[in-house]
């Protein structure tokens, strides 16, 4: 029996993942951006500061874009891809030269054999991967050992709650062995289309632009090997491999700030569970997490390297950075994706200042506890909504 890793690698040179485009420029131009990258996240990375020294950049199964993005926004990084298909490393090729990347190298190999590459990096990427690997604690602890003792893992695993009817069809389509080409994608659709409206993949359809392309209807429905997580079963899996979670890269998933006002039945009851007791409880109300995106580390990091919260006792030094993706839409509302804050007048004071230097106590100035506990709070609230990310100053 053919092991997972040449299912796979079969898979994506067949069907490459995820969908290439051609001009990284004309894409980023339009907003494409990806989560974690150094680029637009090193206050979130590294809220001690960003390593003083050309930063290695390892894009674990980079498929058809994604070291060549990391390349193109980091210039001055070196980047590492590795991926097992051919046809997305040609892609990856083609990008290099279009944009001349000269900061890029790329192998062809599976995650387990990342460590003959001989390096060590301060930025492992690795989005969509490990949840398809036949052992992903192996996988896991691969990428740890690479990485140095003050890098960060920013990691993409699928949600276990909005896939429960992926799994069903998927499940249906392994008995009837429908085939990762033309025709079994066809059918796929075909079976799509005739979903009775009560079933568990219409709500993750809905919001699954993606599959107008068959490379993500073969990604998702005829992958020969994948798994999902709970909150909890997520963190079981970083400790179990001896591995530090470090934080969300949108808070707003998790907490209940985003989704309930703090006054509320269920905001209060909410407010009252210890943090991860709130994020596995947000999880199952909401059913908006089909991905994981998250920082991880080495365990023995030293906490106070990488955790940073506005409740925490060093507060006042803490320094607000507004997160990738932020717009101010006119004096008092914001905009971030599919979020809109409104804002009173005093709040919109505090964002207004909000410039990636000052810290809160110096946002909240010379005016008295009260005020300076409001901004201590308001900063919060905006961290937890994912509008902000909190470094030290």
């Amino acid at each position: 029996m053919e092991n997972v890793s040449t299912l796979v690698a079969r898979q994506y040179d067949a069907y490459a993942y995820p969908e290439p485009f051609a001009d990284l420029a004309a894409k980023i131009a339009e907003g494409y951006s990806q989560l974690g990258d150094p680029a637009l996240y090193a206050p979130m990375l590294w809220p001690g500061g960003r390593p003083n020294r050309r930063l290695r950049i390892l894009a674990a199964g980079c498929g058809t874009i994604q070291a060549a993005y990391l390349a193109f926004t980091n210039r001055d990084a070196e980047v590492i891809g590795v991926d097992l298909s051919e046809t997305a490393l040609a892609h990856e090729r083609f990008l290099q030269e279009k944009h001349g990347l000269s900061n890029m190298r790329l192998y062809r190999g599976d995650l387990l054999e990342i460590a003959s590459i001989g390096s060590q990096f301060d930025v492992v990427v690795c989005s969509g991967v490990l949840h398809h690997m036949a052992d992903p604690g192996a996988g896991l602890r691969g990428l740890r050992d690479v990485l140095a003792p003050d890098g960060v893992m920013v990691l993409m695993l699928y949600g276990a709650t909005p896939r429960t009817g992926v799994y069903m069809l998927q499940d249906v389509f392994r008995r009837m062995r429908v085939p990762q080409n033309s025709a079994g994608v066809a059918f796929v659709r075909r079976v799509l289309s005739q979903l009775p409206e009560r079933h568990y993949a219409r709500w993750y359809l809905r919001g699954a632009d993606e599959l107008k392309h068959d490379t993500a209807v073969v990604d998702t429905f005829l992958h020969p090997q994948d798994r999902a997580y709970t909150v909890p079963q997520l963190l079981e899996f970083l400790e179990a491999n001896r591995v530090a979670f470090q934080g969300w890269v949108d808070n707003s998933f998790y907490y209940p700030q985003a989704t309930y006002t703090l006054d509320s039945d269920i905001g209060r009851a909410l407010a009252t569970l210890p943090e991860r007791d709130q994020w596995a409880a947000v999880e199952m109300l909401t059913q908006a997490c089909g991905m994981h995106v998250f920082l991880a580390c080495r365990e023995d990091r030293p906490a106070a390297d990488y955790v940073v919260s506005p409740d925490a006792p060093d507060w006042e030094r803490l320094v607000p950075h507004f997160a990738p993706g932020v717009a101010r839409a006119h004096d008092l509302q914001y905009r971030r994706g599919r979020h809109v804050l409104q804002l009173a007048p005093e709040e919109g004071a505090v964002f207004a200042a909000i410039d990636g230097k000052r810290t809160i106590a110096e946002l909240a100035g010379n005016s008295g506890p009260a005020h300076q506990d409001f901004v201590r709070r308001f900063i919060g609230y905006g961290w937890r909504l994912g509008h902000l990310m909190l470094a030290r100053g």
